[in-house]
């Protein structure tokens, strides 16, 4: 069941995608000029939602629009961005953001001005585009490096595959960087609480003393700031089992 919601969500994100250029084509037919809806990535677009319990973005988007002459170059690189993610969903494929950059960066003909220049260009374009089609970046077929680490009294089914993370050494299970149902189903937690441990090798030591057998937790780590995966399965763990979430950091507010 987790498998076909997987698939299902597959099939949206990538029908949205197909979305963005007939939006471009149907403007182009009208002689209109081709504009995309961005919502604003800023602090003053976002508010916290006291009932969920974390911080949401807003409503303001800002047009980005083909004729504009300052925004021409982005729009452009929106839609080559685009295209590149629309094929990595009809090959069934996934990469990095790296690759993503290298996919679409070239010189374009009769000119020597570059689709993009540096990655620092193209990562945020990856991002407008998570926030536009309400999609995580995972689901657009593009994954980072796993970050983290888990071990415990946990049992995972990550793709299909049985993941006891009280039988994997003390180097535990690598997160990845999606956990969501589907992709990262929780088939059994018998933890009392979650320790999220801010340095790796704070949490290699604990590990390795099988502290989390002497107390009855999940032991886990970001390796520092947390990235996505490792925050989204702390949460996931406290909003389904109810654990509380202690974390453990050095003394720098």
């Amino acid at each position: 069941m987790a498998q076909t919601a997987k698939h299902k969500k597959n099939g949206v994100v990538a029908k949205k995608l197909v979305g963005l250029a007939d939006l471009v084509i149907t403007a182009a037919q009208r002689s209109k000029d081709p504009t995309l809806a961005i919502p604003i990535r800023a602090l003053s677009n976002v508010a916290f939602n006291e009932r969920k319990g974390m911080i949401e973005m807003g409503h303001k988007k800002q047009a980005r629009s083909f004729f504009n002459i300052g925004m021409a170059k982005k729009f452009m690189q929106t839609i080559l961005v685009a295209d590149a993610l629309s094929e990595l969903q009809r090959a069934a494929l996934t990469t990095s953001l790296r690759e993503i950059y290298y996919r679409t960066k070239h010189t374009i003909q009769d000119s020597h001005e570059n689709t993009f220049d540096t990655q620092d260009e193209s990562d945020p374009i990856i991002e407008d585009l998570e926030v536009s089609l309400a999609a995580l970046r995972e689901e657009l077929h593009v994954r980072a490096e796993n970050g983290g680490s888990i071990v415990g009294p946990l049992v995972l089914e990550d793709d299909g595959d049985r993941v006891d993370c009280a039988k994997l050494g003390k180097g535990g299970y690598s997160v990845p960087s999606i956990v969501e149902p589907g992709y990262v189903d929780i088939r059994r937690c018998t933890a009392d609480f979650v320790l999220l441990v801010e340095k790796g090798t704070q949490w290699n030591r604990l590990s390795e003393d099988k502290f989390w057998r002497r107390y009855n937790c999940v032991l886990l780590t970001g390796n520092g700031q947390p990235p996505r995966g490792v925050r989204r399965l702390a949460r996931r763990l406290h909003e389904d089992y109810r654990l509380p979430v202690y974390v453990l950091v050095d003394n720098d507010p």
